[in-house]
């Protein structure tokens, strides 16, 4: 993800050379670099966490991660039982993450301003790619532990 990032900020940084200031062709280049820059933060912080995207690929090579559109289905319910207390392998803190994510995608106030031309999208970029990783990784281990046996306890009705 870094690297598709930075060959994002590199390509439009050849675009602008390319281009070299023509009327109108400012916004080519500028949009790849926001979103090189946006994806490169999103694989930077993902790799300073525990990887949402090395999660959702072991899950997935695992073979109880589901489908895509499986995960897009979980993510309701996983967010229900770990708002409830009930999914203990998610912390209640990572639904407060991904609410102030939320939170600040939606909100018109920004940490970096809109108008910066290149870091303006880059935080919005780099803030959605993170929430969107994270939910799919998550998704594929509610799955997967939702689809494991249950063990019965002695004289419990099954």
């Amino acid at each position: 993800m870094i690297v598709f990032g930075v060959v994002l900020l590199i390509a439009g940084a050849v675009v602008a050379v390319v281009l070299g200031g023509d009327a109108g062709g400012w916004l080519l280049p500028v949009g790849l670099m926001a979103a090189g820059l946006g994806i490169s933060l999103a694989g930077l912080v993902a790799r300073l966490r525990r990887s949402p995207v090395r999660a959702a690929v072991r899950a997935h090579r695992a073979g109880a991660a589901g489908s895509p559109i499986a995960r897009i289905r979980a993510v309701p319910a996983m967010v229900g039982t770990t708002a409830r207390g009930r999914n203990p392998e998610l912390p209640r803190y990572q639904l407060l993450l991904w609410l102030i994510a939320l939170v600040y995608l939606v909100s018109p106030i920004d940490f970096i301003p809109e108008f910066l031309p290149l870091l303006g999208i880059g935080d919005d970029i780099g803030v959605a790619s993170w929430l969107l990783t994270s939910l799919y990784a998550e998704s594929g281990n509610y799955i997967a532990a939702r689809e494991q046996p249950r063990e019965v306890e002695p004289g419990e009705p099954q």
